[in-house]
């Protein structure tokens, strides 16, 4: 019920100018610093560099910073640069922020780089986990990013069959998923009280 229901591509009113890809997918302090080593939320990438080739986006924001209190580590947003340029997206149409360390400062940020690229936030799609759209749309509504088209994916819940698997056996699983739920809606709550949201 957290998550926001997906978007279909056929549902897509329009071709945007512009997606807006929230980082938070790749690993730090990895075995090697010659590749990008991915987290679950690959597919906030892999989506948004289908909606590119598909025509529905002309060009992409990649927001985020380093994640790391170590100022001498790459910002994600540089390594995703580097993986979308090995995709065949040219340099062109890649914008980065890698200034921002948290879902307000995406928000503010990119909005920031919207204005300057005088697009409106009618004609951007935002991409990222759909446990994390909430939060994420809440504070580019307060950017004044109000407009923004919200394209959630990388999804934790599936349909329900009803299988007795589902129904009787135990999942370490279901305690991983309340772990995240519940950090998003701690997030929620302290950008509400932070006036984040």
């Amino acid at each position: 019920m957290w998550e926001l229901p997906p978007v279909k591509f056929t549902d897509l009113q329009k071709n945007y100018e512009i997606g807006i890809l929230l980082t938070g997918i790749t690993q730090y302090d990895t075995p090697t610093n010659d590749r990008v080593y991915f987290n679950k939320g690959a597919d906030r990438l892999l989506h948004t560099i289908q909606l590119y080739k598909e025509g529905y986006i002309e060009k992409i924001l990649v927001s985020g910073g380093a994640g790391s209190l170590e100022n001498d580590k790459e910002s994600e947003a540089s390594k995703l640069k580097r993986v979308l340029l090995m995709c065949d997206v040219p340099e062109k149409d890649i914008i980065i922020d890698s200034l921002s360390q948290n879902t307000a400062q995406n928000a503010i940020f990119s909005t920031q780089i919207l204005e300057k690229k005088n697009i409106s936030s009618e004609n951007a799609l935002l991409i990222t986990s759909a446990f994390h759209m909430r939060r994420a749309k809440a504070c580019f509504n307060k950017a004044g990013g109000e407009n923004i088209v919200p394209f959630p994916v990388d999804y934790y819940t599936k349909e329900n069959d009803w299988n007795p698997d589902d129904l009787i056996i135990p999942s370490v699983d279901s305690i991983y998923l309340w772990s995240k739920l519940i950090k998003e809606f701690v997030g929620y709550v302290a950008y509400f009280l932070f006036g984040y949201i």
